[in-house]
């Protein structure tokens, strides 16, 4: 099998800095008509009102290229529409599960500080005592090892309200509100009124459930109502079904509120009522039908500067690759965990706040050049990035076009050139070879436009631009290239196959990456194994669980390729769309998979550092 060879044409953005220190200009950007690049410090001006885009050569006019010409840095930002000039107070929803499974207990050591319960399991728990269960049975001369038993739904109150104790303390403007799904969605919000009930019917209402959310106020903050909040915690009791799908549909709804807003899913079984039930999908059509709901859910999240993160129980069937898909299309985590973990998980979840939201990338190439596994043939690409944290991070792969093969074609009057795919069938021709289309330029320009919305409203327009020199010697690229970026472009593209079931795709992606990092290290003079190993152990999760599909699947994902040089046309290498194989294979998907599937996009070049 060939495989196209791994370089180094890889853009990494970083979203790390992208509101600090920002140095506003004035006015407004201008933009090519025909590629929408901005003009910027590299752009030149003739007499005084023409502008030769750097980027696709197109010739615009104006009278503001004056006003322009004084630009100097290679990285200005712009105020689009200002904002309120205050932080909103963000919001935290927990969805939490409170089926019938929820009673599922784990033991945990005896020595903990044992969980606060409700009423009702206090009197079961009492009730196992009193009929000797085996657990709670100690013999005479025997060492009684202390052993406690909790139920999910225990480790989960427990787990809220340890964080409710550190906001209350540590954020105490945070608003944080509870919405609870069994067969029955109970919004409780901040626990100060009386809860709102979504059930039979109101379930299956996409525009229903939209409503309620959008109606209900905003929790109070969190020094007002943490008491009476965690009441309403301790309260909840495990029983019926799993309408998961309109519960995470009104929390997004509710925090949507506000920008900037966290909902945080906490479940331990697949939804099976109401909207997005993966119950009964025996059918294409229907696991098709339930897919998207979670795709338009992740969209509607997005749109409105909600992230969503969703956290199982280890050992269940949750369908965490489409619970996921709303996670991965917001900025969110995806976790499998212990009972006894939970805690733990909220916490890293809420300790990294969201930067901005609303965020979209725009990157710029010349018109020589092309995007790789995107779902364009163009030099423009643009990507919804959603919300952003200190450890967002996003890749582009680039390509050089070629030149069409151009056919001599002759006629009574003289050899007429015409482009190979306008050429009649002519019985004598001559082929001129395929060149570069950016033979002889020296440096090429690159220009990265993202816009965002700040957490005090203000929607912006960052852009930077740069040049950067051009080199045929591929060895000295590589020697040269840096892992950091390589690894998370290697990391993130793996996954993103993965998650659209595309196994044998995602693993060839690794290992011609994987080489050319050995490549890389061998050129090295100090031969840094170092560098290597790191690259090898991030991926090793994602390697190591493809292989464990291939085998349970009987795929053939082990034959080490053949690498090839660049095609001779974008179009002959472009991205593979999903293919309904690969939607049959991402049905059968475990949760072990998409967890690390989705943990693997979400790598950044700090896990590359040595």
């Amino acid at each position: 099998m060939k495989y196209r060879r791994a370089d180094t044409n890889v853009v990494a953005v970083k979203f790390e800095s992208l509101v600090k220190s920002v140095d506003f200009s004035p006015g407004e950007a201008i933009f090519c008509e025909n590629c929408s690049a901005a003009f910027s410090h590299i752009s030149k001006i003739i007499d005084g009102q023409f502008w030769k885009c750097e980027f696709c050569e197109a010739e615009n006019i104006s009278e503001k290229f004056a006003i322009q010409d004084k630009l100097e840095k290679d990285d200005v930002t712009y105020i689009l529409k200002e904002g309120s000039g205050t932080e909103a107070d963000s919001a935290i929803l927990f969805c939490l599960d409170i089926s019938g499974s929820m009673c599922v207990t784990t033991e945990v050591n005896g020595n903990d500080q044992l969980m606060r319960s409700n009423d009702a399991n206090v009197a079961l728990m009492e009730s196992r005592k009193q009929f000797d269960e085996p657990r709670y049975v100690s013999y005479p001369g025997a060492t009684v090892q202390p052993k406690t038993y909790i139920s999910r739904l225990q480790a989960m109150q427990s787990a809220i309200d340890t964080q409710l104790t550190r906001m209350e303390r540590e954020q105490p403007d945070k608003r944080v509100g509870i919405v609870a799904f069994n067969n029955r969605v109970i919004v409780v919000g901040d626990g100060s009124n009386p809860p709102v009930i979504l059930h039979e019917e109101q379930l299956l209402e996409n525009d229903v459930v939209v409503e309620v959310g959008r109606s209900i106020p905003l929790p109070a903050p969190i020094s007002q109502v943490k008491r009476c909040l965690a009441d309403k915690v301790f309260s909840l009791n495990e029983v019926g079904q799993t309408a998961l799908g309109p519960a995470l549909l009104v929390s997004i709804a509710m925090a949507s509120q506000r920008p900037g807003s966290k909902v945080i899913v906490c479940t331990d079984g697949m939804a099976n009522i109401g909207l997005g039930s993966l119950l009964y999908t025996d059918t294409e059509y229907e696991y098709e039908a339930a897919s998207v709901f979670y795709q338009e859910a992740g969209k509607y999240a997005c749109a409105n500067g909600v992230s969503v993160s969703v956290l199982t129980m280890e050992g269940e069937d949750c369908r965490v690759i489409e619970l996921g898909s709303v996670a991965d299309a917001t900025g969110g985590q995806v976790n499998i965990v212990q009972p006894n973990n939970l805690s733990e998980e909220f916490g890293s979840i809420l300790q990294d706040p969201i930067l901005a939201c609303k965020v979209s990338a725009k990157l710029i190439l010349h018109k020589g050049m092309y995007f790789r596994n995107e779902d364009t043939e163009g030099s423009v690409v643009s990507r919804n990035i959603g919300n952003v944290t200190s450890d967002s991070e996003a890749t582009f792969e680039f390509g050089v076009r070629k030149k069409p093969v151009m056919q001599v074609l002759y006629d009574n009057l003289g050899g007429t050139m015409v482009g190979s795919d306008q050429a009649a069938e002519e019985p004598i021709y001559d082929t001129v070879m395929a060149t570069s289309a950016i033979e002889g330029l020296e440096r090429l320009p690159f220009q990265l436009q993202i816009r965002y919305t700040t957490r005090t409203g203000s929607e912006c327009l960052r852009i930077i631009t740069m040049d950067r020199p051009v080199t045929k010697d591929r060895q000295f690229a590589e020697q040269n290239l840096n892992v950091a970026v390589l690894g998370t472009h290697a990391a993130q593209s793996t996954a993103k196959l993965a998650v659209d079931g595309l196994y044998g795709e995602a693993r060839l992606n690794a290992i011609v990456t994987q080489k050319l990092v050995e490549r890389h290290v061998q050129q090295k003079e100090d031969d840094d194994e170092g560098i290597y190993q790191t690259f090898v152990s991030n991926l090793a999760p994602i390697d190591s669980e493809l292989n464990r599909v291939a085998d349970a699947n009987n795929q053939e994902m082990n034959a080490s390729p053949s690498e090839e040089e660049e095609a001779t046309s974008p179009k002959d290498k472009k991205a593979k769309k999903k293919s309904k194989k690969g939607k049959i294979w991402r049905k059968k998907v475990t949760d072990r998979s998409a967890s690390i599937f989705y943990k693997t996009k979400n790598v950044t070049g700090k896990d590359f550092y040595v």
